[in-house]
């Protein structure tokens, strides 16, 4: 094997020497090192103190080096100008080499297959230019999907994984690649939120939505940053689709449990979205999706050397679609609704210094009449995100300086909402629920002998302003009489630091996270996050870990809030701020897990975890009239379980099999409930086989547990004259015992088949899908609950038989899509 190198810019006199071995074993599969040494070009001796890095140019949902702020690795040379760079996967990499009384050196290497090799290189004081030396092979275009670049996407996922391993010693962190989106069988198009359902320890509330239950907890406590700026509920539909268009992400880091300090937040976990560099040697590449809910183009350039952009649109046709069938004459039911996302990256480098711009917006419209659902209806909704870092070279040191800011804004005008007849229709008011969130982050990375550490800062200042109907906790129709006024501004700042040790087999991470704001109801002005983590490898190929931290969360959400097409289907939710009054969560985790390469790339894992939270608000649970009740009610929560997963990733074939076993409660008053996300077991499999050339197809089955409810009622004067209870106070919603009934189980099966075909540059192909192909009635979301029949007692009184209604799931539903890359 011979991988293409170019020598991109080599401003010294060379020897450049690049040898290439594949040893034995699983690591020969999965990774290899890059390693060499620095001389004087006049004198033959080692150079110390060189800077050598490492940065990774394959984009499209590779592995990254790291989470933070920065991409790169950097080692610096010693007394023997030795250096090496370990767990280096299939991808293209620069090169970059620079000391003080030296010309820089810069080599772009792409690789085909991992593989252990050595860059030697001379420096001079004089610059030099060599020609560029080239080897046989090289990596696909990051875009291309067709069968030939499948051995790619196969080895970018063990690459991943390993580096995963390299990069955080808690075996519960979960990585993502642009495979394990396609192989995830989502809804249509590639969707990451679905996809991440698909991981251990997550499950969903129904079919109709992207939202993440992270073992057990709600989705408002799973934060979600693009580049390291928070998104709030960033989902599209009503929740449906998730906001995010994969072909922009270059990695996707998933921790439902410790993270690193630098990511502050989220009460039950944290799903870090970072964007990927544009690509290219001067070409425009591109690709195109049709699916059944919308259209999207991504467009990638990198016109410089030093210079790249990356702009990803996306829009819905639905409305376009069902007005054009009402043309033709068949009868369909007219949306007059749209969403759109528009997500972009530009990167410029000079002097030594690296400038990152990246910014998303997406945002729905509900504007008319839905029949039987929404009448007078005007709605926006959705996310802006902007964040700019500046990257340099501070001595021996990666310094990093990033500004940020992000946006959740939700109008809604005064409406008429229709829904089914457990539930009367009622006017909603106007209401408008913004967001603002604005920050500064800094981190600095320092690298030595056997240890690595970082530090850094952030400062955000974060304001919520509410005016609407009241909250509504359950499925029946809302007092909207009631309304609410609420606004709160939240500063706070934030040090941490993190390090790396080394002892023999054994790694070790120690890190503390200390905020500062106003004081909070049940934690001052002071919040200390200490987290350590503990790695040991026992052989090779097996490891254990175990890994304890603190995490608090500033804001939560209480209920749900602003537009709805249903009390369950919510575009938005009401966020309360931590101050004197109201608390913020406190989380406390615990995990111990193993996992173990079996060879020919099959990797086993198990995790047991615990959870601790104090602070949360939750809504009354008192059984009785809804009536008038307080906003929230302080609680407590616990969760504990046990994931297993067994994953085989290869070139042909891949398949994973998880099974969650998990138990999460809530405690108000010293009683204790299930949580709402509770689910008691999930299972997971997938599927995914190169059938035939270009042609690749995939099956997910998902089974769940019920999820628990509050049985609900809101009786009407049709009720009081029909069974004759209640006529002193004909109407009203009324709610039963907190969280006692469960949904009924869940069940699906999903397919997709892939088809891709080379055209000269071109690559076209589609794809069809069907959920649930088993054609099971799921029952989705409870809708309330309604009498049926009065049954009269022998003592004279009467006993009334009520009826659990719940949202039909999806049916037996092909959909089908086109995509074409260049």
């Amino acid at each position: 094997m011979t991988p293409r190198t170019r020598i991109a810019r080599i401003p010294a006199a060379a020897a450049l020497a690049l040898g290439l071995a594949t040893g034995p074993g699983l690591h020969a599969q999965t990774h290899g090192s890059l390693s060499g040494r620095i001389i004087d070009a006049g004198t033959g001796r080692p150079v110390a103190d060189v800077t050598v890095s490492l940065e990774p140019l394959t984009p499209g949902l590779l592995p990254d080096s790291r989470t933070a702020l920065t991409a790169v690795r950097t080692v610096v040379t010693g007394e023997s100008g030795l250096y090496r760079f370990l767990t280096v996967g299939v991808g293209s990499y620069r090169l970059r080499i620079e000391r003080i009384g030296y010309r820089a050196a810069l080599l772009e290497i792409e690789v085909l297959r991992p593989a252990s090799g050595g860059v030697s290189v001379a420096l001079e004081l004089d610059p030099v230019a060599l020609e560029p030396v080239h080897v046989e092979q090289r990596s696909a275009p990051p875009f291309q999907r067709a069968v030939n670049a499948r051995d790619e996407l196969d080895a970018a996922r063990l690459s991943a994984e390993r580096q995963r391993q390299a990069d955080f010693l808690s075996t519960d962190t979960r990585v993502m690649t642009y495979a394990d989106v396609m192989d995830g069988v989502t809804l249509g198009e590639g969707d990451v939120f679905r996809a991440l359902q698909r991981f251990p320890g997550v499950g969903t509330r129904d079919d109709y939505t992207a939202e993440l239950w992270t073992r057990g907890a709600p989705w408002t406590q799973t934060r979600v940053t693009f580049d390291g700026v928070p998104l709030f509920n960033p989902v599209h539909a009503v929740g449906v689709l998730s906001a995010i268009t994969p072909e922009i992400l270059g990695s996707v880091h998933f921790h439902p449990g410790v993270r690193p300090p630098a990511l502050g937040e989220g009460a039950a976990g944290a799903v870090d979205l970072r964007t990927r560099p544009g690509d290219g040697n001067g070409e425009l590449r591109g690709v195109g999706d049709l699916s059944a809910a919308s259209a999207k183009l991504v467009l990638s350039q990198r016109p410089a050397e030093r210079a790249a952009w990356l702009v990803a649109v996306r829009r819905s046709h639905l409305g376009v679609l069902t007005s054009g069938l009402d043309r033709l004459g068949l009868d369909t039911l007219d949306l007059p609704y749209v969403f759109h996302d528009v997500a972009a990256r530009f990167d410029v480098a000079a002097a030594g210094v690296q400038l990152e711009a990246s910014g998303l917006w997406e945002e729905d419209r509900l504007e008319g009449d839905v029949s039987g659902v929404l009448e007078q209806t005007r709605a926006r909704w959705g996310n802006r995100a902007g964040r700019m870092t500046l990257r340099t070279r501070l001595g021996k040191h990666d310094l990093a300086q990033s500004f940020g800011a992000s946006r959740f804004d939700a109008r809604t005008e005064e409406r008429v909402v229709r829904t089914r007849d457990a539930v009367p229709s009622w006017t909603e008011p106007e209401s408008r629920n913004t967001i603002h969130h604005v920050e500064a982050a800094g981190q600095l990375i320092g690298t030595g002998p056997g240890s690595r550490w970082s530090g850094g800062y952030d400062v955000s200042a974060q304001r919520i302003d509410y005016d609407g109907p009241f909250p509504r906790y359950y499925a029946v129709k809302p007092d909207t009489t009631m309304q609410l006024q609420y606004a709160r501004s939240l500063v706070i700042g934030a040090l941490w630091a993190n390090r790396r040790s080394s002892f023999g087999r054994a790694q070790l991470d120690t890190g503390l996270r200390i905020e500062a704001s106003d004081a909070v109801a049940n934690g001052g002005a002071i919040q200390a996050s200490p987290r350590i983590a503990l790695r040991l490898a026992l052989s090779d190929d097996h490891s254990v870990s175990i890994s304890a931290g603190r995490t608090w969360q500033h804001m939560q959400s209480i209920a749900l809030a602003g537009p709805s097409i249903h009390p369950a289907f919510h575009a938005t939710h009401f966020w309360l701020a931590a101050d004197e009054r109201a608390p913020a969560i406190r989380a406390d985790i615990l995990n111990a897990g193993t996992e173990r390469w079996l060879g020919h790339g099959w990797l086993a894992s198990m995790n047991a975890f615990i959870r601790a939270a104090a602070g949360l608000t939750l809504p009354d649970p008192a059984p009785g009239r809804l009536g008038r009740r307080p906003l929230f009610v302080r609680g407590a929560g616990s969760a504990h379980g046990i994931e297993t997963t067994v994953r085989r990733i290869g070139a042909s074939w891949s398949v994973s099999a998880g099974h969650t076993w998990g138990r999460s409660e809530v405690e108000i008053d010293g009683l204790r409930y299930p949580s709402s996300a509770d689910r008691r077991h999930v299972v997971d499999l997938m599927a995914g086989a190169r059938v035939w050339r270009g042609l690749r197809a995939a099956a997910a089955f998902t089974a769940m547990t019920g999820a628990p409810f509050t049985r609900a009622y809101s009786r009407s004067q049709q009720d009081c004259t029909d069974f004759g209870f209640g006529c002193e106070d004909p109407t009203g919603s009324y709610i039963d015992v907190y969280n006692a009934q469960r949904t009924p189980g869940y069940r699906s099966l999903d397919v997709s088949v892939q088809w891709m075909q080379r055209l000269g540059r071109l690559e076209a192909g589609a794809y069809v899908q069907v959920r649930n192909v088993l054609g099971r009635d799921n029952a989705s979301t409870y809708a309330g609950s309604g009498p049926i029949a009065r049954v009269q007692r022998p003592d004279g009184t009467h006993r009334f038989i009520w009826e659990d209604r719940f949202e039909q799931g999806l049916p037996r539903m092909p959909m089908i899509g086109l995509r074409a890359t260049f």
